[in-house]
């Protein structure tokens, strides 16, 4: 496993709060190891909204229930290229349980970690699992517990998951979390107030639909601006840093430059007395050799 898998594992086993502070530790150790690659890369590492992050958090958690989805998603796929339509019903029931035993899973794990999800993060946590098997690289990133946001597949995937409807009815797969209210019992409803009431419903699950979509970007907004300050922080502190060492390099610079010219200071003085006693050699050269010469006369 590289260094930055590692690290990828250490920080989305992380709640979101606790991901960018760590994030920015990591970044800043990269960077003082000179690894400025590496550091971008932490560095470009989204956090996970919180729906993500109890999906990544029941995987690590349940490995094999996930597998369920893995298996659930290559056989949809196999059914479909053989257009095996009763396969692909019967693969429609067990992609509703499955999802639905899925989904109760990731709120248990949450639960168990001190987070309850609300109701839209459930829905979040259910359209995940749907795009999972749908969608191969959703898949794979709910695999690796890496992912960053809840995700809505909208593309064409292994069709049987959605051309054929769910046997028993077309309601969200989260009911069986049970959040969905229970509609069973005697139908008094007159014929032109249920057409009313099924409106106001769907209206209702439109509105619902919208709203969860809105919370989704505003979350994700909201974690694109925290990015961008972890970023702006970051910025500022290497900025600083660097300053800092400006700072000592020019008391230093100071300091030197001090010291040189003291020292050619006394290379001065110490030139000087050279010369001085040079000159008092060559008196001393005289003098002696002047004794020499009288001495020689005595003889």
């Amino acid at each position: 496993m590289s260094r930055l898998e590692e690290i990828a594992d250490e920080l989305y086993g992380l709640t979101p709060d606790r991901f960018v502070a760590r994030r920015s530790e990591l970044a800043k150790e990269a960077r003082s190891e000179g690894d400025r690659k590496l550091a971008k890369a932490v560095s470009g590492l989204r956090r996970p909204t919180q729906s993500a992050w109890a999906v990544n958090q029941w995987v690590r958690a349940e490995p094999d229930n996930c597998g369920l989805i893995a298996e659930l998603a290559a056989d949809l796929t196999a059914a479909q290229r053989r257009s095996d339509v009763g396969a692909i019903r019967s693969l429609s029931t067990r992609r509703k349980e499955v999802v639905a035993a899925s989904a109760r899973g990731v709120v248990d794990t949450a639960d168990g970690l001190g987070v309850t999800l609300s109701e839209n993060m459930i829905r979040e946590v259910v359209q995940t699992l749907r795009a999972a098997i749908a969608d191969r690289d959703t898949l794979d990133l709910l695999r690796r517990g890496r992912l960053t946001s809840s995700v809505e597949y909208s593309g064409f995937g292994p069709a049987g998951v959605f051309v054929v409807p769910d046997p028993a009815s077309d309601t969200d797969d989260t009911e069986a979390t049970d959040t969905a209210p229970d509609d069973t019992g005697p139908d008094d409803t007159p014929p032109d107030d249920d057409a009313e009431a099924d409106e106001a419903a769907a209206r209702r699950r439109e509105l619902e639909e919208r709203l969860a979509r809105a919370e989704s970007v505003e979350q994700e907004a909201r974690d694109d601006l925290t990015e961008a300050s972890s970023a702006v922080d970051e910025a500022s502190s290497e900025v600083d840093e660097l300053a800092g060492r400006v700072r000592e390099l020019r008391e230093q610079l100071s300091r030197v430059e001090d010291e040189l010219r003291f020292a050619r200071q006394r290379l001065s003085a110490a030139e000087k007395g050279r010369s001085e006693a040079k000159a008092a050699l060559r008196e001393a050269i005289a003098e002696a050799g002047e004794i020499r010469a009288a001495l020689a006369d005595l003889d």
